[in-house]
């Protein structure tokens, strides 16, 4: 009996593990994976200059008006899904005024926000609902009980302005992330025994435009993570613009919605006189007779 020269032994081994190899990846179904998104290790700016483009670019949105395009799957209380899809319009004012419409042949739902009050209203007949209550008294808690919480819905949209006094409560601390190529901001306020997150928003570093909204609770639990993207400009700002595609996600009740600006969002001109602007403060009354077999009152 001889022995295997040693090369010969050496390439039979590699060979076999070579085999082996590709026989576990094809049983595992692993495949190349392509490489992500190449990182951004160049100059960055300041806080203060970020915040200053973030601001330069919000303050001229004022009020807002768009048609849009949605799709939303909402949980209720006993844990069914209703799903729906069609089209709707976009009302906004600042600094809390929300319309938010949504429907097809007739009316899926409506999420609206004023000073004082806030709701959610579900028209189909298997939900027929409409939740509402006064900003006043709104609690983590009590929130829970809406499917989609209009006060969220506020944040979501990312054109607020960020205050300049970057000591006083909530107060924000940006990072820089490479691999997302963004500056990330994170609002914190405290409480009676410690500091919490309240909010984190992630701005393009090129456009300074939102494309990451994450709110917590006081407990640092993600109550709504959104997703915004493909920018469009607003008329009548000279320059302004806003994200056109929006993806929501509530994880305590896993209702999700998208909607997607399908015109170019505007600020509307004046109007001459005897003419009706929209928006307006009528845009955002609250429905006192929504047309839905229950209401139920947020405590």
């Amino acid at each position: 009996m001889h022995d295997e020269p040693q090369p010969q032994l050496a390439r039979s081994i590699s060979m076999k593990l070579a085999l082996l190899t590709l026989s576990i990846l094809a049983a595992t179904g692993c495949a190349h994976v392509p490489p992500g998104p190449t990182p951004y290790y160049g100059p960055t700016q300041t806080m203060a200059q970020v915040v200053q483009d973030i601001n330069a670019n919000n303050a001229k949105i004022k009020t807002l008006r768009a048609a849009h395009s949605f799709q939303a799957t909402l949980v209720d209380e006993k844990g069914k899904s209703h799903t729906f899809s069609g089209d709707g319009y976009l009302l906004f004012a600042k600094p809390d005024n929300l319309l938010l419409t949504a429907g097809n042949i007739i009316k899926f739902f409506e999420v609206g926000s004023n000073d004082k009050q806030y709701w959610f209203t579900a028209f189909p007949d298997e939900v027929s609902t409409q939740w509402y209550g006064d900003k006043e008294r709104l609690t983590d808690q009590a929130a829970r009980q809406i499917p989609i919480r209009p006060d969220l819905i506020l944040e979501v949209l990312g054109v607020s302005t960020i205050d300049t006094d970057f000591l006083t409560p909530p107060v924000p601390v940006m990072r820089f992330n490479n691999d997302a190529d963004a500056y990330m901001f994170t609002w914190n306020r405290p409480l009676t025994n410690r500091w919490v997150a309240e909010k984190e928003v992630w701005y393009d570093r090129k456009t300074r435009l939102p494309t990451l909204i994450l709110l917590f609770d006081a407990n640092g639990r993600i109550i709504l993570r959104a997703y915004l993207s493909e920018p469009k400009p607003v008329k009548n700002t000279a320059g302004s613009m806003i994200a056109s595609r929006y993806d929501l996600f509530f994880p305590e009740n896993k209702s999700h919605m998208s909607f997607h600006i399908t015109d170019n969002p505007e600020i509307p001109n004046s109007i001459p006189k005897g003419k009706i602007t929209i928006p307006n403060p009528g845009s955002f009354a609250f429905p006192e007779e929504p047309g839905v077999k229950k209401q139920i009152e947020i405590k």
